[in-house]
C-alpha cells in the first residue's frame, strides 16, 4: 500500500512538471511569433548623459498667416451653403450664395451700361460719318467721342463694383473660398437673412493646416529658460505614438496677473494634417545636459505596476523576465535608472505590457 502511494506522488509531480514544461513552451512560442510579427520591439539599453526638459501645457492653434477669411459683402438670403465645420474645400471653391437686391441693381447697372455704349458707338459711328460729308461739325464728333468714353469708364466701375463684392451674373453675391484648407467655423445657415452692415465677424472662417501653431503656457518661475527658436518636441493625447518637432516661434511679453504664467508660441509643420485647432499638447522644451551618464531606456519600455517600475528583459532567444527597475528621471523620451539594468541589455520597448502579463518576476 505504502508503494503504491509512493509511485501516486511520483506520477502526480511528473504531470505537474510536464504541464510546467508545455505551458512554458507555449509561453515562449507566443512571444517568439509577438517579435517576429513586428508587433514589438526590442531597445538597447545604453549609458546616455541626462537630459533636462521643460514641459509646457498648450492647445493647438492655427497659423494665422493661412486664415481665409470671407465676409458677407451684402444684405440678403443665404442659399447653397454646401459647407459645415470640418469639411475641406479647395480655392475657387463655391461656398454659398446671397441672393441679394443690392446686386440686382448693380447687374441692372451693368445692363444699362451696356446698353448706353452700344448707342454711344453707333452715334459715335453715325457722327463721324456725317462729319466726312460735311453734316456734322468737329464739335459734334467731340461729343460722340466723349459720350462713348463716359458710358466705357461706368461700365468699367460697375464691373469693377461688382467683382470686389463677388456679384455672379444673376442677382446674387457668391461666396467662394480664397485658399484650400479646412472650415473651422461659420456664421452663415441656409435661408438665413444676412446684413452686411451687422456682419463684423468672417461668415465663413478657412485654415490651411499645413503649419500650425501651439500656444503654450510659461510660469513665471522658468520665463528665463524658454528662448525664440529654441527647439522643442511636441506630443498629443490624440496620437501618443507621434512626435512632432518644431521650434519657439514668439515669446509673449505679457504675463497674466492672474496664472502668473506668460504665452509661447511654437511653430510645427503639419504634412499630414493631424493635429487640429483645439487639441490639447505637451511641449516639451530640452534644456542642458546635467549630471553624469546613467543607463537609460526608451520610456515606453518602463510598465508601473503596484508602486514600482518594472522593464522586460530579453534573457536569451525564447526567454523574457521582468525585472524591477529604478528609475530617477524622465526626459526626452527617455527614463533613467539607478538601478536594475545594466548597459548593452535588451529590454521590450513596444507593447511591452504584452510580454509583462505572460511572465514572470526573476
Amino acid at each position: 500500500m505504502k508503494r503504491n502511494y509512493i509511485y501516486v506522488v511520483a506520477g502526480v509531480f511528473i504531470c505537474s512538471s510536464c504541464s510546467t514544461r508545455v505551458k512554458q513552451s507555449v509561453q515562449e512560442q507566443r512571444l517568439d511569433t509577438l517579435e517576429k510579427s513586428h508587433v514589438v520591439a526590442l531597445s538597447t539599453a545604453k549609458m546616455r548623459a541626462v537630459d533636462d526638459e521643460l514641459v509646457l501645457n498648450g492647445t493647438v492653434a492655427c497659423d494665422e498667416s493661412l486664415l481665409g477669411k470671407i465676409f458677407v459683402p451684402c444684405t440678403g438670403r443665404v442659399n447653397g451653403l454646401r459647407v459645415e465645420v470640418g469639411d475641406r474645400v479647395s480655392a475657387g471653391q463655391q461656398l454659398a450664395v446671397v441672393h441679394s437686391e443690392e446686386a440686382a441693381d448693380y447687374r441692372k447697372g451693368l445692363n444699362e451700361a451696356d446698353a448706353e455704349i452700344r448707342l454711344a458707338q453707333r452715334d459715335y459711328r453715325m457722327q463721324c460719318d456725317m462729319h466726312q460729308s460735311g453734316m456734322a461739325s468737329d464739335k459734334d464728333v467731340a461729343a460722340a467721342r466723349e459720350r462713348v468714353l463716359v458710358a466705357n469708364a461706368e461700365r468699367q466701375r460697375l464691373h469693377e463694383v461688382a467683382s470686389i463684392n463677388g456679384y455672379g451674373r444673376r442677382s446674387d453675391a457668391v461666396l467662394t473660398s480664397p485658399i484650400s484648407g479646412y472650415v473651422i467655423d461659420k456664421h452663415i445657415y441656409n435661408d438665413s437673412y444676412v446684413s452686411e452692415q451687422t456682419n463684423d465677424d468672417p461668415a465663413i472662417e478657412i485654415a490651411d493646416l499645413r503649419r500650425v501653431w501651439v500656444i503654450a503656457d510659461v510660469y513665471e518661475s522658468d520665463i528665463a529658460k524658454v528662448h525664440p527658436h529654441a527647439a522643442v518636441r511636441v506630443t498629443t493625447m490624440a496620437y501618443p505614438d507621434e512626435v512632432f518637432f518644431g521650434r519657439v516661434d514668439k515669446v509673449y511679453s505679457v504675463l497674466d496677473s492672474e496664472s502668473k504664467t506668460m504665452k509661447v508660441r511654437v511653430c510645427l509643420d503639419n504634412p499630414k494634417g493631424l493635429l487640429k485647432p483645439g487639441m490639447f499638447a505637451s511641449v516639451h522644451v530640452r534644456l542642458s545636459g546635467s549630471g553624469q551618464p546613467l543607463c537609460a531606456v526608451p520610456s515606453s519600455a518602463v510598465i508601473f505596476e503596484n508602486g514600482h517600475d518594472y522593464v522586460m528583459v530579453k534573457q536569451n532567444p525564447h526567454e523574457y523576465r521582468r525585472r524591477e527597475v529604478k528609475v530617477v528621471h524622465t526626459a526626452g523620451g527617455y527614463s533613467y535608472l539607478s538601478a536594475g539594468l545594466l548597459p548593452d541589455e535588451k529590454v521590450v520597448s513596444k507593447n511591452a505590457l504584452l510580454y509583462f502579463n505572460s511572465t514572470e518576476n526573476e
